[in-house]
This record gives C-alpha cells, sequence and structure tokens, in this order.
C-alpha cells in the first residue's frame, strides 16, 4: 500500500466516523448523563466491536452474508430491535437536578455500559459487508495481504478511539448546559428519536 492511498483511506474513514451514529451518540449521552469517565467505556466497547467486525469481514463472512440473504435479514432485524429499544429506554429515562461532576458520582455500572456499546456495535451487520467493500479498495493485490489488513484495522480503530473521545470531552462539557431537568429530558427525547430512527432505518434499508 502507497503512502498516497493510505492517505486518502485516513481521510475516508475520519469522514465516516465523524458522521453521527449509534457510537457517536451512545457516547455522547453516556458522557452527558455520567461524564467522561464513564463514556471511556463505550469507547472501548465500540472499539473492540470494531476490531471484531473487521476481523470477521476480512476472513470472508462479509462475503458469506451477502450469498445468505436470510441470515442477513435475520441479524438486521434483530440489530434494529436492539436501537429502537435504546430509543424507548432513552424516552423514559429519569431526569434530576445535576451538573457533570454530579454526572460521575451517580451510580453506573461500567461494564454494562462496555457491554451495551459492544452489542450495539455487532448487532448491525451492514457493518461486515461495510469493511468487506472498503478493505479491497486499499489494498495492494502484489503485497502480503494480513499486513496491509493489519495497517487498515488498526488506523480504523485509532481514528475511531481518537474521534469518540472528543465526542466524550464535549459532552461532559454539555452536560453543564444541561443542569435542569427540562434540559436533560429534551436532550434525553432527542437521542430517543435519532435511537429510534436509526432502528427504524436499520429495519427497513
Amino acid at each position: 500500500m502507497s503512502l498516497e492511498l493510505y492517505l486518502v483511506y485516513l481521510l475516508t474513514i475520519v469522514v465516516l466516523l465523524a458522521a453521527p451514529g449509534p457510537m457517536t451518540l451512545m457516547t455522547l449521552s453516556t458522557s452527558v448523563r455520567y461524564g467522561y469517565g464513564k463514556a471511556l467505556y463505550t469507547v472501548f466497547g465500540s472499539n473492540l466491536a470494531g476490531l471484531i467486525v473487521m476481523g470477521l469481514s476480512a476472513a470472508g463472512v462479509g462475503a458469506l452474508l451477502q450469498q445468505q440473504p436470510m441470515l442477513f435479514e435475520m441479524m438486521k432485524l434483530a440489530g434494529a430491535g436492539y436501537l429502537i429499544w435504546l430509543g424507548i429506554s432513552a424516552w423514559r429515562a429519569k431526569v434530576g437536578d445535576c451538573s457533570c461532576n454530579t454526572f460521575a458520582e451517580q451510580e453506573c455500572h461500567s461494564g454494562g455500559l462496555f457491554f451495551k456499546t459492544l452489542t450495539i456495535g455487532l448487532s448491525n451487520p451492514k457493518g461486515l459487508i461495510f469493511f468487506a467493500a472498503l478493505f479491497p479498495q486499499f489494498i495492494t493485490q502484489d503485497q502480503p495481504l494480513a499486513p496491509q489488513l493489519g495497517i487498515l484495522c488498526a488506523s480504523f480503530t485509532v481514528v475511531d478511539f481518537i474521534i469518540l473521545n472528543l465526542v466524550a470531552l464535549g459532552g461532559c462539557k454539555l452536560a453543564n448546559r444541561l443542569a435542569e431537568p427540562q434540559s436533560q429530558r429534551r436532550f434525553n427525547r432527542a437521542c430517543a428519536v435519532v435511537f429510534l430512527a436509526l432502528g427504524g432505518s436499520v429495519a427497513i434499508a
């Protein structure tokens, strides 16, 4: 892989990851509710989910799903259902007087945040086909395949980590603007609408 091709890949994934999506929304809402420290667990969950999906895609699972549309539909509907459930939960979330500092003191199971984000990342089968379509565009066929895939996967994970950290830091600042229950309720319901919209779009895509 040439340096020029690698720089094009970096630009591509920066644009893709900067666009709002389930992981970005999960990290932002967690940072607002519980602070930056807790939001890091959603970042790690997103990173691990991405590595697993990229590994499976590189192993040919993406091609398998393309050949088995029923399996793809089942996985897609399961992922859509989970996003819709998150939207309903966000709509019904309780609110209270708090700031960014007190968010961090509220009870929140770190492992639960990690596994919830991991589940979101693994529940969308379109990621497998996405990586199966993305990687070949940046692979040089006359060079060893494994090192190139390793560079592509590692670079995607690093960029994902950086962008989600920026989102988490921004969420902590946003929390100070959401100290009043009415503002928190509006934020929770805005997150709920986005989760529901994402779930619906996955189901009908």
